[in-house]
């Protein structure tokens, strides 16, 4: 079975989840600023890509993108990645060693400027923070305090967290947050399998594109245009957009899997394509990005000299975030800008 993108495989919690000691979660009584030192500063440099796209379903003109991208790196973690993006550049994801080996071994944060501010479920051993919308609503998912392995979705309005688990689910990890309030995310069965669900003024409802098997949602638009991943019967990783109701299925052309990570509320979408590599011995699926734009995809990498896997997740106007390994497996986070 392919490995579902983001933290979400079959009998997993985390991506290719490792068993490890559990770190003590931060204080959680009021924000606390990480110094911005050598590895804390958000680094924006002058790497660019200008790339030219190739038609999909759409045989317009095809435009000159370019990409310009800065690093995200939390201060003396060995590993950053960015996983939410807003409109005023506000980004969450998680720091600490030894990622993608996730549980007990990271943490979360905010990046707010260039203050990185820790972000923690209140007497949770982990926490994984992934939307954030303009308004500075967090949503992720969080251990359960008890310690029972038990994964919980959450939503962090200012300094309080609330669980919003889907009713009756083994598991809940909330993906994405739009402007409106509405979240997305997945949900465990007690059968164990994995279905995407939305939670919108309360009310809940699940997300399976027709043929899957199992189903992952990553970003979402104003407009609550929903976009992700879903793996069918023969183990193939599709794209899909969700859109009042509709399900559209989104694939690379030529590529043998495909996954969306966002889409902004003009409906360019951000996502990954290709077959696993692997990496100083982990397995990581879809390893190239695209954006899709009108029927246009372009391919685009992190511009550095080792990269081996690039990932995106979500599209804000025209910014978007994600990280990339290199040949070591050292995880790099970044954030880029479009421009055509």
């Amino acid at each position: 079975m392919t490995q579902m993108k983001l933290i979400f495989s079959v009998g997993t919690v985390a991506l290719l989840l490792a068993s490890g000691a559990v770190l003590v979660a931060a204080q959680t009584s009021g924000p606390q600023v990480a110094p911005a030192a050598r590895f804390g500063k958000r680094q924006i440099g002058p790497q660019h890509q200008s790339l030219r796209g190739i038609p999909g379903t759409n045989s317009a003109a095809q435009p000159d993108t370019s990409f310009g991208f800065g690093l995200i790196d939390f201060p003396r973690s060995p590993d950053s990645t960015a996983f939410g993006v807003n409109s005023k550049n506000e980004i969450v994801g998680i720091y600490g060693a030894n990622l993608p080996q996730w549980e007990g071994l990271t943490q979360s944060f905010l990046l707010k400027g260039n203050d990185y501010i820790p972000l923690a479920y209140p007497g949770a051993p982990y926490t994984s923070a992934f939307g954030i919308n303009k308004q500075g609503e967090i949503v992720g998912w969080y251990y359960d305090p008890s310690g029972n392995g038990i994964w919980h979705a959450f939503l962090r309005k200012g300094a309080v967290y609330t669980t919003i688990d889907y009713p009756g689910a083994q598991y809940s990890a909330a993906s994405n947050i739009n402007n409106s309030g509405e979240i997305i995310g997945i949900y465990y069965n007690a059968t164990g399998n994995i279905h995407g669900f939305t939670l919108r003024k309360g009310v809940y409802t699940s997300i399976d594109p027709p043929g899957s098997v199992y189903t992952s949602p990553f970003g979402i638009n104003s407009a609550g245009v929903i976009v992700g991943q879903y793996e069918d019967a023969a183990l193939v990783t599709h794209g899909f957009t969700y859109d009042k109701g509709q399900y559209t299925t989104v694939d690379y052309p030529g590529a043998s899997n495909t996954a969306l990570g966002g889409v902004n509320d003009q409906g360019q979408m951000v996502g990954e394509y290709g077959d696993d590599v692997e990496v100083a011995g982990q397995d990581w699926p879809t390893p190239h990005t695209f954006l899709l734009d009108n029927g246009i995809y372009t391919p685009f990498a992190a511009p550095v000299s080792d990269a081996q896997v690039t990932w995106v997740y979500t599209l804000s106007g025209n910014n978007f975030v994600g990280f990339n390994v290199d040949s070591l497996g050292n995880i790099y986070g970044y954030e880029a800008t479009i421009s055509q």
